[in-house]
This record gives C-alpha cells, sequence and structure tokens, in this order.
C-alpha cells in the first residue's frame, strides 16, 4: 500500500512540473501578445511643406497610416511662399519645414535655433527657351540666397557667361521665362514640368556630389522636447520609401493626389529624383554650402557643419 501511494506521488510530480512549464511559456505568450498590441502613447508633431517632388515620401507615408501605426500624430501645412514658412516655423506655428541647406546656413549663423535631421529628394531642372543651350551668355532666373543659385553655379557656372537676374516669386520667374525675358530658369519639379507643358525645355542634371541639398529642419525646441516624436516622422519616411522603391508609380500618384493644382497630365512627365532613406551629408558637402554661401552674402558666415546638421535620427 505505501509503495502504491509512493509510485502515484512519482507520477505526479512530473505532471505538476509539466503543467507549470505549459503555464509558464502561456504566460509569458501572452504578454508577448499583449506587448505587440499594446499601442504606443500618440505624440503629435507639425510640419510645414513646399509643393514639390520631395514631399512624395511624407505625403505617401500619411496615406497609408504609417505615422498613425507609430502612434504619430502629423500635422501637415503645405506654403507656397517660402517666407510664410519661414515665418511659421520661427514663430513655432510648426515644429519642422522643408527646406535647404543653404537657409540652414544662413538662419543658424544668424542665431535661429534649427538644425536638419535629414537629407530631402528633391528635383532642380533647368527649363531653357528654345536654342538657349547653343548661346555663349545667357539670362538666368533664380533666388540670390537660395539653393536655386548654388545649384546653376555648379551646374552650368563655368559653361556660359552669366548674368543673374533674381526672382524670387517661382510663378514670376516661369513667366519671365515664358514671355522671353529670360534664357533660363531653374524650378523646382513638378513646377519644372509645368514649364515644359507650355514648350519650355527641360534639362536635367546630376545631384552635386550625390546628394540633393534640399533637407527636413526641426527647431531646437522640437529636438529636444519632441525627439521621440521626431524619430517616429523618420521612421515612417522610411517605411513610405521602401514602399517608392518597390515602385515609382505609388509617387507620382501620391504627388497628384496631394499637391494642390497639379494636372493629371504632369503624372507621367515630372522627372522623379532616386529616392533613399532619411541620410545626412558628409562635412566635406556642408562646407562647400558654407563656403559657397560666404561668397554670396560676401561675409564669413559664423557656423559650422555641425551647427547645421543633427545626426541622431539617421542610420550612421
Amino acid at each position: 500500500m505505501n509503495m502504491e501511494i509512493t509510485l502515484k506521488k512519482l507520477w505526479i510530480i512530473p505532471l505538476l512540473v509539466t503543467a507549470l512549464a505549459f503555464a509558464s511559456c502561456e504566460k509569458k505568450t501572452s504578454t508577448v501578445v499583449e506587448d505587440r498590441n499594446t499601442a504606443p502613447e500618440v505624440l503629435s508633431l507639425s510640419i510645414g511643406l513646399m509643393p514639390a517632388v520631395d514631399t512624395a515620401p511624407i505625403f505617401l507615408a500619411k496615406e497609408r497610416g504609417y505615422f498613425d501605426e507609430l502612434g504619430l500624430d502629423l500635422s501637415i501645412t503645405i506654403f507656397t511662399n517660402a517666407q510664410n514658412r519661414q515665418s511659421a516655423l520661427q514663430s513655432g506655428e510648426i515644429d519642422g519645414t522643408m527646406t535647404d541647406l543653404v537657409a540652414v546656413a544662413v538662419n543658424v549663423s544668424g542665431g535661429f535655433d534649427f538644425k536638419a535631421t535629414m537629407l530631402t529628394d528633391g528635383m532642380f531642372p533647368l527649363l531653357a527657351v528654345p536654342g538657349a543651350a547653343d548661346k555663349k551668355a545667357l539670362k538666368v532666373g533664380m533666388m540670390e540666397i537660395s539653393v536655386s543659385n548654388f545649384l546653376v553655379d555648379q551646374w552650368i557656372g563655368s559653361d556660359y557667361e552669366i548674368e543673374k537676374v533674381y526672382i524670387n516669386s517661382i510663378p514670376a520667374r516661369l513667366e519671365a521665362l515664358a514671355s522671353g525675358q529670360l534664357d533660363m530658369g531653374l524650378f523646382p519639379e513638378p513646377i519644372a514640368s509645368v514649364g515644359a507643358m507650355k514648350g519650355l525645355e527641360k534639362l536635367i542634371y546630376e545631384p552635386v556630389d550625390g546628394f540633393s541639398p534640399d533637407v527636413m529642419v526641426f527647431t531646437g525646441n522640437a529636438i529636444n522636447n519632441k525627439a521621440e516624436a521626431v524619430q517616429r516622422f523618420h521612421m515612417a519616411y522610411n517605411m513610405a520609401i521602401a514602399d517608392i522603391r518597390g515602385s515609382e508609380d505609388a509617387a507620382r500618384d501620391i504627388l497628384i493626389k496631394s499637391i494642390p493644382n497639379l494636372k493629371p497630365g504632369l503624372r507621367d512627365l515630372m522627372n522623379l529624383p532616386e529616392y533613399h532613406e532619411a541620410r545626412l551629408p558628409d562635412d566635406a558637402y556642408l562646407n562647400r554650402i558654407i563656403s559657397w554661401t560666404n561668397g554670396i552674402v560676401d561675409q564669413k558666415l559664423d557656423v559650422s557643419p555641425s551647427d547645421m546638421v543633427d545626426r541622431s535620427f539617421v542610420k550612421q
């Protein structure tokens, strides 16, 4: 009898161990599922964009719910005037915006607290009246302290005698070119394709050193106090980049849908850039921007590459 009880106890012990093991596994599995299903705290971020092809990954991430998936409530304002965009950033109306490295160098030197956190992929064709490329001397329209002036110098500065005509308003610049007051002008896509539809020739050049000078910047306040929100923005951006690399049509469709007043006929006429995951240029490129800008403003800017960028949101 005692032997029978002892044997029963011996059988019960492994059964208990097995039951406890299964219970432990079930608890762990439940915890993992619970963790995966727990929605992150929703954070807010507001940005300003310009009507340019750079915006495709951002609009696509918005449409496909990537910002929502990562717990980011992203507010987007589209500006058609660079000065209004700058005012919104400086007043704190928005946390970040799309701009360019020339503007970053000038503004940081002037004491404005913001930094570029990643490049965006812009496209800047030169538009020309028919036959202009065969001339030796050209009147070229651009904005003075801007990426348009920088790119004109880099691309055609050594090939032509250039008279620079500074017209800040893009519509006014396009009208001056279309009416024959200029030989060439530099324009962002998709505005450049609007000019091409009017009979102007579109000239495409390779990015200087492989980089677009366009960037997303965020204020010091946003970087310091909304770092997690800024990080989620970059993560969603990269998710959309993967989609665009799988199908360029995704970029074309979202641009036509998201940028106001674009005609459907521009969809296949636009020249799109090669879209990259969030990245920043090396210091050599930034120093090139600073050196060129020094010459344009005719003074030495009080700025260094480390003052212009924050590399903590991109892969090193």
